[in-house]
């Protein structure tokens, strides 16, 4: 779905230019911050989901990469994301102790 037709949808009543281009561009940026945030709640349910330690660790790398770009775009904030991968480290130290045991 473009943002053309999410504005469609939306009733608003902006009498002004400026605030018509503003509705459109915060129409535009919240797609794009949507789809950014459905691909990082994927890949980690792929980190969830995954069995083997290295097939983990190429998921932590993937999540790793999508979510310092995010940040990178101001979609979540860099401290979140770096919350976050440090979670995801955590998580994957775990299995490997308990790997080992």
């Amino acid at each position: 779905m473009n943002a053309i037709k999410i504005l469609r949808k939306r009733c608003f009543l902006a009498h002004h230019k400026a605030t018509k281009k503003a509705i459109r561009t915060s129409a535009k940026r919240n797609l794009r911050n949507r789809t950014y945030k459905s691909k990082i709640k994927t890949v980690l349910k792929e980190f969830e989901q995954a069995e083997s330690r290295e097939e983990k660790e190429k998921k932590l790398r993937k999540a790793q990469q999508i979510m310092d770009r995010a940040a990178k775009r101001n979609v979540l904030k860099k401290n979140a994301v770096a919350r976050k991968v440090s979670k995801l480290h955590k998580q994957l130290q775990e299995t490997e102790n308990q790997a080992e045991a």
